[in-house]
Formats: C-alpha cells, structure tokens, sequence
C-alpha cells in the first residue's frame, strides 16, 4: 500500500537572489545519538486469522466478463458456457516500510527594504523549545505562535545560526511537502547593489536620453508614415527619414546611438530656452523647419504625426523621458534587505515487497487488500514473528537499510510498516475443446488474462 504522493509548496518569498540552496546536514546523525534507535525484536504480534473470505464463482465470471468486454475477447454467452475446473484460492502479502523525514538547506535571498524592520520570521517559524536550567522567556510577535526557549540559550552567540534550532511542523504526516521560510535573527540592511544606494537606474530603452522613436510614424514625423519626397530630396536636408550617419544637417548628432528596430538619428539643437530638451530625428518636418526656417512645402499641419507632431521621436514610455527609472531590487529606498532563506523538505522515503506470484507485480500494485498488520513509532522494528519468514528476511533488511541510508543525510520524523492480503484466485477454466487459465484477485476483483489463453481461446461468437 504505497503512499500517496502530494506536494504542497509553503510561502515562497519573492525576488530571491539565489534559488541554489545549500543542503545542512542534521547533527550528530548517527543511529546511537537519535533517541538511542533499539533494532531488537519487536513486542507486536501477528495474530494473523488463516481463514479469509473466498472468491465465489459468480465474482469470478462477472470479472471476467469485464475483462473479457475491454480486451474483446470473449463475449456473455462464450463465458456461461465456460467450464470452470479448478479454482485455486491463495494470499500474496504485500509489505511496506515508509520513513518520513526531513531535510533542510540555506540560500541567500534579496528583498526591498521597507521603513520599518518587520521581523516576519516569527510568524513562520517557530523556535524549538529547549530543555535546560534557567528561566524561560517568551520571543514571538504573532500571539499564535508563541513559544518558549531558555535565555541562556536565546541571548548566546551560537543560537539562531544553526538552522535546525528551529522547529518547522510539517502539515501532514507521510506526505511530501516542501516549506521556504525566513531564517530568523538572518536579515540586514545593505546599499542596493543594482542602483548603489541612488535608488534610480539608468534605462537601458532609451540608453539614458529619455526619447525613443515614434512607433506610430515610425521615425517619419508624417502621419503616414512614409518620408515626404519635399523632405529628404532637399539641398539643405539632404538625408532620409532613418540615416543616421554623423554630422546630419550640422547638428549634434547621436548617431551611435540607435532606436529600437531602428538605425534612426536624433538632433539635439544647441538653443537655450524651452527648444533646448526638445530633439528631433534627423529627416522629419522638424528638421526641416529648424535648417530652412520655413514648413515644408506641401505639407500642412494636418499631415504631420499628431503623437510626435513632426519631430519623429517621443518621449521614452519606460522612464517617462526622465532617462532613469525608479530602480526594481529596492523598491526606490536604496537600500536592500538580505536574509537566509531556509528550505525545509519533507519526503517520504518507500520501500515495498510482494511475496512470490504467478502475477506481475505491477498489476498487484492496483489491487486493494486487507490490511492485517500496521505499526507508526519514531523508529519502528523489524517483524520476526510472522508465519513468512520472508516477511521477516524483508522488513529487517529494509530497516537496517533506511537507517544506514538516511541517518547520514536527513533526520528520521516517523517511520511506519504494514502487511497487506491480497487474495488470488487461480481458475482454469474449458472452453469447448481448449483450456486456460486466468487470475482474480484483490478486494475490487481485478482480473488478468495471461497473453497464452487469449491467443489460443480468443473468440467473439
């Protein structure tokens, strides 16, 4: 009987600065120094009842009339006919051994910083209660979750660096689940590395100047989107709307600067007043104007882009012309908060055994039996009193092997074992002149035909 297997994602905290977390090790993971694990043999006993319920022969045909119908093999009248010679009942034990543990790793993660310093960390975790000389005081904000730990312990050097100081419950038992929590006593303030403490960051979309192409026009300043001729073919203009070479029409050029999609140029005018933070692209109707000092001619301001109205360019929508935005990793304050974020894994780890059958396993594994025997200690013992010595060789081998596999690597929460039955019905059955066999088994009265029997009795009518 294998576990159900769901996963539940704690809180996760958001913009980490690092998702690579770094495994930390249970102390003193040893089979002597958890709770002095006793592997001798187990008090429990097996009164296990020989007499069980037997598969009938009407449970048997209507099995195998549901089989039969979803392979089309048999039809209704083909299985009334069918002669049952013999049926033989038998048991399949299913054993299985779970240990549910837990595992815990560190990362380093980033996140804006606020005004006020808010421990968030009592909320999701709370500190494992120490047994020791001493008075007891309490540390938690959240009324909830209000826990006690001695004050030697609280106010010594070593305490909240270890992060199995802290006591993390999972939801459910025997269940995988995953918690990313704050580390307690783990965060500081620190100058924003992407911004350096100006809480602004230069844009990149713009590279700083504030302006992008007009996507409406595409660069043209015409509403059209198409350079008028008057424009690019005059003597004093003489570039296309896009050029971008250097030195256009006198002014000062960006020319190695591009726009996005684009090679278009920009002119800053050297003019004081209000036309200084007001660039156009080199080939509009602005440049026009500002080179001959006069609209173009047959051009009226109607034709012109009315977003940009003529200057082929508009104003950056990412930093809003500003040149720098307010910066993302700190929130516009400057400052960020680094802390360690501590990623509490629970998992169950499963291993099972069916005594021999004539039937595959995997086909045992969707059959549903009677539960006869089952056990939950921290550290459970191996069975040596069952009637299958087999059982016996099995669950001390697995023991001993989770142990030795586990205690190295995580911490034991809880172990459990049981012994299921599933019944098997063996039937060999006559179908005119031929014969077969096949298997029923389980508390759903599962049936499998065996490929030899549908391949030499196989028949529709």
């Amino acid at each position: 009987m294998a576990a159900v297997e769901h996963q539940q994602i704690g809180k996760t905290l958001s913009n980490s600065m690092s998702t690579a977390f770094s495994p930390v090790p249970f102390p003193g993971n040893t089979a002597q120094k958890q709770d002095n694990i006793d592997l001798s043999e187990s008090t429990v006993r097996l009164d296990e009842v020989d007499n069980f319920n037997q598969i009938n022969e009407d449970e048997i045909r209507k099995s195998l009339l549901v089989e039969a119908k979803r392979r089309k093999c048999w039809n209704s009248k083909a299985i009334e006919k069918m002669v049952f010679e013999e049926i033989g009942h038998n048991c399949c034990y299913h054993y299985v051994l779970e240990s549910f543990t837990e595992t815990r790793s560190t990362a380093d993660a980033i996140q804006p910083s606020s005004s006020t310093m808010s421990n968030s960390s009592s909320a999701l975790i709370r500190i494992r209660s120490i047994e020791e000389g001493g008075s007891t005081v309490d540390i938690s904000t959240n009324s909830s979750l209000i826990s006690k730990i001695n004050s030697k312990t609280l106010f010594s050097a070593d305490f909240g660096h270890n992060p199995w100081d802290f006591d993390v419950k999972p939801d459910d038992d025997f269940v995988n689940q995953i918690k990313i929590l704050e580390m307690p006593n783990s965060q500081r303030l620190s100058t924003c590395h992407s911004c350096k403490g100006e809480a602004l960051i230069h844009c990149f979309h713009c590279r700083g100047l504030g302006t992008d192409k007009c996507t409406y026009c595409r660069g043209t300043g015409m509403k059209a989107g198409v350079a008028h001729p008057a424009l690019y073919t005059h003597p004093m203009i003489g570039t296309f709307a896009g050029d971008n070479r250097k030195g256009v029409g006198g002014g000062i050029s960006s020319s190695n600067r591009g726009f996005p999609f684009s090679g278009t140029a920009m002119i800053r005018p050297a003019l004081l007043g209000s036309q200084r933070d007001k660039p156009y692209a080199a080939g509009t109707p602005v440049h026009f104007m500002a080179k001959a000092g006069l609209p173009p001619p047959g051009i009226g301001q109607h034709d012109l882009c009315i977003f940009c109205h003529g200057r082929g360019i508009r104003d950056c929508q990412h930093c809003k012309g500003q040149g720098k935005k307010c910066c993302l990793a700190c929130g516009g304050n400057g400052q960020v908060r680094i802390f360690t974020k501590l990623k509490v894994a629970f998992a169950v780890e499963c291993s099972d055994y069916y005594t021999p059958c004539e039937m595959p396993d995997n086909l045992l594994r969707q059959a549903n039996g009677q539960l006869i025997f089952t056990e939950t200690r921290p550290y459970v013992h191996p069975i040596r009193k069952h009637k299958i010595k087999e059982i016996n060789e099995v669950s001390k081998h697995f023991c001993a092997a989770h142990l030795k596999r586990l205690l190295d690597s995580c911490r034991v929460l809880k172990q459990r074992h049981c012994i299921e039955r599933i019944m098997v019905a063996k039937v060999r059955f006559k179908l005119g002149s031929k014969s077969g066999l096949f298997f029923v088994f389980g508390d759903q009265r599962l049936c499998y035909i065996p490929k030899e029997s549908i391949s030499s009795n196989c028949s529709l009518v």
